[in-house]
């Protein structure tokens, strides 16, 4: 059965391929300028769909395809009264950014990209801050890995747009939670900096990481795998770090150089506190 007993509530409504609300998804999915124009993105699969139902952004209307069952989503849609609307499958396929589409689409007012009280609401915090980094699987895997090392957020500028489908999907969920940031290149030091952090930048001859001090408010600033970070950041840093290599390998992807320095910063802030 597809759609069980959800399907005869009223808050469920096929759309055809024509509707303006299939044509604003779709912008929205396309085009980094809309999405930041209306402060809304799309959120895609039934896992990150009911993630966004139950977080604290605002759900304007769920998309799901005709061929599929889509009773847990439905479901949890009418228990919060989002609209639910279905597509003929190929319209949904066709809207979908993912090569294999999953069967659910979310439309979810933006959370704040601004640099705030959010990422200063302790005494003790620690941010990843992606400099030119223009993979968006790169950008999501770091705010994911950001969660789960428990820092308080992460800072872009000049990166993959953080609401882009690409992103949002390699955060894995930790985009709708997870206090992220985009701001500009000249202001980037003057917020950190007035906020309290101290810069920690990586590049190839920096001291060892494991050997530099650890403050109670450190940010991390990660550039491009292609050309690292930005010389005049690093000369403007309060410490350059690096990761030692012990073969051959000249460099790690930006990814999981972020991994290493979040989850060795959870581990000394674990330590410290024992």
């Amino acid at each position: 059965q597809r759609g069980g007993s959800a399907r005869g509530k009223r808050l469920i409504t096929e759309l055809s391929a024509r509707n303006p609300r299939v044509a604003d998804a779709r912008r929205l999915l396309r085009q980094r300028a809309e999405r930041r124009r209306s402060s809304r993105f799309v959120v895609e699969t039934p896992k990150l769909v009911l993630e966004a139902l139950s977080s604290d952004l605002a759900v304007e209307h769920v998309f799901v395809p005709a061929g599929e069952d889509y009773d847990e989503v439905a479901e949890a849609c009418i228990a919060s009264n989002t609209p639910v609307y279905v597509l003929h499958d190929d319209v949904f396929e066709s809207l979908a950014d993912a090569v294999t589409p999953q069967p659910a689409l979310a439309v979810v007012a933006a959370p704040s990209l601004t640099f705030d009280s959010r990422f200063t609401a302790s005494p003790i915090e620690s941010l990843l801050v992606l400099v030119d980094v223009g993979d968006p699987g790169n950008v999501g895997t770091i705010i994911r890995t950001a969660e789960a090392a428990g820092f308080t957020g992460v800072v872009t500028t000049a990166s993959a747009d953080v609401l882009g489908p690409k992103v949002v999907r390699a955060s894995a969920g930790s985009i709708l939670r997870l206090p992220v940031a985009d701001v500009a290149a000249d202001e980037l030091f003057g917020l950190l900096h007035g906020a309290g952090f101290t810069i920690s930048a990586t590049a190839m001859d920096g001291l060892p990481y494991s050997s530099t001090t650890h403050h109670d408010r450190l940010a991390y600033v990660l550039g491009s795998e292609a050309h690292g970070l930005r010389p005049d950041l690093q000369s403007n840093a309060d410490q350059v770090v690096s990761i030692p290599m012990y073969g051959p390998t000249e460099s790690l992807n930006v990814s999981v150089a972020a991994a290493v320095l979040a989850f060795d910063r959870a581990r000394r802030l674990e330590m410290a506190g024992d």
